[in-house]
């Protein structure tokens, strides 16, 4: 397999996080924290560093292994039961996590679309992405996160004139509970989607360094922090509450220089490169472990994301009839579930992995000498 570069590999590490956050999380965060939003995401950013420091520790210790192999090598023919309990809790994140994206398609740009017709567009490309290897995927996460900050950019500066910091006050309006209840819900919604990239074998990224993923971990969740502050103040509390999407609506708001304005329909677009990429990886981690389990050949890789894709295309559309049911389903169940696959199996796999470290034949003598 081709390398790919440790650039590549952190846009990955900035999609992954920011899929769902303006579309589910933040106005979750909303509505439960109100101004007190940005405090709840900061806690959030520094409880991320759990999972994110698990993940990594795996990666470093086993090159060679991805999170499937490593299961199995570490926990022989249970290693298949953990890695299929992982795998269809990823299989309803990932339905999930379509219907959010089908819905958002239909709220900003195709109202009067039918669902299924707009999902059958959706699928189509997730699945070829999903069906070439990683380094493939790579190069295109590469080129849609120049693109996503250009837009970034662009939104900041055309909305800088609006901002009024007073809107964020007071603050610690909030209880603790809520305010916590926030960041651990920001952490499995965004930030454990992380887990997804342990499917990427560290011997094939170039120069891999950990000190490069912390601050593409830091500069995209500093990205939320400003998100969701910029919203704050530009509407104030009350009007943010009152949209589906507030940091969508304020895009409405962007004027470059007095030339630009009304152009949130472009700049929304950059919403959709987020989820586009989430859906892609899970589909191909979902794709690789189908492969390992049954030690399928490589030439039915295409069969199995197609597979994959249809149960998606039809599940999401007749289980979720409604935008409300996918995202209670989202926040309440499916980030039980998260937490479990995503944190708790992990740590397990950490804990094992240490316990098989082994100790040098001098220090075994010495040891038993001293008994």
């Amino acid at each position: 397999m081709k390398k790919i570069s440790t650039f590549e590999y952190n846009t990955l590490i900035w999609f992954l996080i920011r899929a769902c956050f303006t579309e589910l999380t933040f106005t979750s965060i909303l509505y439960y924290t109100r101004q007190d939003s940005w405090i709840s995401i900061t806690i959030g950013i520094i409880l991320g560093l759990i999972p994110f420091s698990i993940y990594e520790f795996l990666k470093q210790k086993y090159p060679n292994e991805n999170i499937i192999t490593l299961n199995n090598k570490l926990w022989k023919k249970f290693g298949k039961v953990l890695n299929m309990f992982i795998f269809l809790g990823s299989l309803a994140i990932v339905t999930c996590t379509f219907w959010i994206l089908v819905h958002f398609s239909s709220a900003l740009f195709l109202y009067k679309t039918n669902l299924w017709i707009i999902s059958l567009a959706l699928i189509i490309p997730t699945s070829y992405a999903a069906s070439k290897t990683i380094n493939i995927i790579s190069k295109v996460s590469l080129m849609l996160f120049y693109a996503s900050m250009i837009f970034n950019v662009l939104i900041l500066f055309g909305l800088i004139g609006n901002i009024d910091i007073s809107n964020v006050k007071p603050i610690f309006e909030s209880n603790v509970k809520d305010i916590l209840k926030c960041s651990f819900m920001l952490v499995g919604i965004n930030i454990m989607k992380l887990f997804y990239l342990n499917i990427i074998n560290k011997n094939i990224i170039k120069n891999y360094s950990s000190k490069y993923s912390i601050i593409m971990y830091f500069i995209t969740t500093i990205n939320l922090l400003i998100i969701a502050f910029t919203t704050v103040c530009v509407f104030g509390i009350d009007l943010s509450t009152l949209y589906e999407y507030p940091a969508f609506q304020i895009l409405k708001r962007v004027n470059i220089l007095g030339i630009f304005d009304r152009i949130e329909s472009i700049l929304s677009i950059e919403a959709l490169f987020s989820m586009f990429i989430q859906i892609t990886i899970i589909i191909y981690y979902l794709k690789e472990t189908i492969l390992e389990t049954f030690k399928l050949n490589k030439k039915t890789n295409k069969y199995i994301v197609i597979s994959i894709c249809l149960f998606i295309y039809i599940i999401s559309n007749i289980i979720f009839i409604t935008h409300e049911s996918g995202e209670k389903f989202f926040i309440n169940p499916l980030l039980y579930i998260t937490y479990i696959i995503l944190f708790i199996i992990p740590s397990i796999t950490l804990i094992k992995s240490l316990n098989n470290i082994k100790i040098p034949k001098r220090q075994k003598n010495s040891a038993s000498q001293e008994g």
